[in-house]
């Protein structure tokens, strides 16, 4: 299978900007990624209707987003299934203030939150391991960004944060996920 590409952070700030939907491109992708961590029906539906809920209080996506928002579904949910892809969030690239990337892996994981909470229900068995992540989610998502530590500590705390969350999302969808996934395991 060829590698899926998700669509670049920027491009996808751009068309949200230009369209009606004010929201920050991670908090767009962690609410995908939360409905597809948290069980919701693997097709290129089902995941439409909670996602507008969350995003848009179900007004309806604009016609304009619908291509871009099929894209990041579709390749988050390819790279989810299958490891080799690489699982990634979408969040600001490396040139961008730490500052500014910490703001938007907070918001990544309350979209993750947010569509995890849409379709994981209650009776739902989740192993003590899952529970365990989305309360240490929960955590990251209320984390203090401070503005004034730009050191080397402060950018390797970030990318063990953010590897702690891809790791997560991709074991959360791994357990509870609606479809089979190919967990090949990768070897180095």
């Amino acid at each position: 299978m060829d590698k899926v590409k998700l669509p670049l952070f920027a491009d996808v700030s751009a068309q949200l900007q230009q369209s009606d939907l004010l929201v920050n491109p991670a908090d767009v992708h962690g609410v995908i990624c939360g409905l597809l961590c948290g069980g919701v029906k693997l097709d290129s539906k089902a995941w439409l209707t909670p996602f507008d809920e969350l995003i848009n209080e179900g007004l309806g996506i604009p016609d304009s987003l619908q291509p871009l928002l099929a894209d990041v579904y579709s390749s988050s949910e390819a790279a989810l299934k299958d490891m080799t892809l690489g699982f990634e969030l979408l969040l600001p690239d490396m040139d961008q203030p730490l500052e500014l990337r910490m703001e938007a892996l907070a918001e990544w994981v309350q979209g993750f939150l947010g569509g995890f909470g849409m379709v994981h229900s209650v009776t739902t068995k989740a192993s003590d391991d899952v529970k365990e992540l989305i309360a240490d989610f929960a955590s990251i998502a209320q984390m203090d960004v401070d503005t004034d530590d730009d050191s080397n500590e402060a950018e390797e705390a970030f990318y063990e944060i953010v590897e702690y969350v891809r790791m997560g999302a991709t074991y959360c969808f791994n357990e509870l996920s609606d479809g089979e996934t190919n967990l090949t395991p990768v070897l180095h």
